[in-house]
């Protein structure tokens, strides 16, 4: 069941509106760790655009992130083979956040299936649909550990981009969502894939691993996403050399991140390169001494904490 947690701490894609200023600067506070900035800004764009179904997305993904972010659930060492991640306590959420996160969900699903009666073949819709899925299936997953709801989401969600595919086979973006599903039915226990709504669907890891390179490669508005996804999946996969040139660019993108730094120190020491492990770390130290945008909020003792693992994996 391991492989779900990877489904459900990655499968939060919604596009990025780069024509609204209040979006993007929203994913730009977002994808940099400032969820609280992001909040706001989704918030905001949900309220000038109470009809339409993307700032709504944009704001329950931005909720369940904060919450996995104070619970230290965006590490990718929780989701490697030797990480029993279903023993951690829930992802904690404040009774306002639940509200808001369930709010934003079902204006979501309420605006997209009204689009769908009356348009069959609405792609906006199913995608909007398919992300409302996928992220309510996070949170199942991850704060009501409601282990066969967060496969009936996931299921959903597969079937409604799989359907965006369909009716527009260019969108790459769309396969995101299905290869990450092939990825995580494929990796599934055998008693978890006889579920009645899995029957006959096994999944493919190899095939959904190349779909979300696909993304990585070729997406636009996913590309990020499938990008963080891939350093996740080949670290459990134990290709830690190929999700490093992934964390580099990412670096690039949002300079304010410092877990991605940290990521990179993981995948250094999976390699078993203590130097380069190590120099990250000082990297890291060095950015924060300075002030550096982002850098000045992590602690000491994360920095200390993270040397001490690699020193003593040695």
């Amino acid at each position: 069941m391991r492989a779900a947690f990877l489904f459900a701490s990655c499968l939060l894609t919604v596009p990025l509106a780069a024509d609204n200023s209040l979006i993007s600067r929203g994913f730009d506070h977002f994808y940099n760790l400032e969820y609280d900035r992001a909040i706001a800004d989704f918030t905001s764009a949900a309220h000038q655009h109470p009809d339409e179904a993307g700032p709504w997305n944009h704001l329950a993904q931005a909720i369940l992130y904060r919450a996995m972010f104070r619970s230290g659930a965006l590490e990718t060492q929780l989701v490697t083979n030797s990480n029993p991640f279903l023993r951690r306590e829930k992802v904690q959420v404040t009774p306002a956040d639940a509200a808001s996160f369930d709010h934003a969900i079902q204006n979501v699903l309420d605006s997209s299936q009204a689009r769908l009666r009356k348009n069959r073949d609405d792609t906006a819709a199913f995608y909007d649909l398919g992300v409302a899925y996928g992220l309510r299936s996070n949170y199942n997953f991850l704060v009501r550990k409601a282990w066969v709801d967060t496969l009936h989401d996931a299921t959903r969600a597969n079937k409604a981009h799989k359907r965006v595919t369909e009716l527009d086979p260019n969108n790459t973006d769309a396969r995101l969502i299905p290869g990450v599903y092939d990825y995580v039915v494929g990796s599934l226990p055998l008693g978890y894939r006889m579920l009645g709504f899995l029957t006959g669907y096994h999944g493919n890891r190899e095939r959904g691993i190349h779909a979300v390179e696909t993304v990585a490669r070729e997406g636009r508005s996913n590309r990020v996403d499938a990008q963080v996804l891939l350093v996740a999946i080949y670290r459990r996969e134990r290709r830690a050399q190929e999700a490093i040139p992934l964390l580099d660019n990412l670096a690039r993108q949002v300079p304010r991140n410092y877990l991605l730094r940290f990521e990179r120190a993981q995948m250094y020491k999976d390699l078993g390169d203590q130097p380069a492990a190590l120099q990250e770390l000082d990297r890291i130290w060095q950015m924060h001494c300075a002030g550096a945008p982002g850098f000045a909020n992590v602690t000491a003792e994360k920095i200390a904490s993270n040397r001490s693992k690699i020193e003593e994996a040695n």
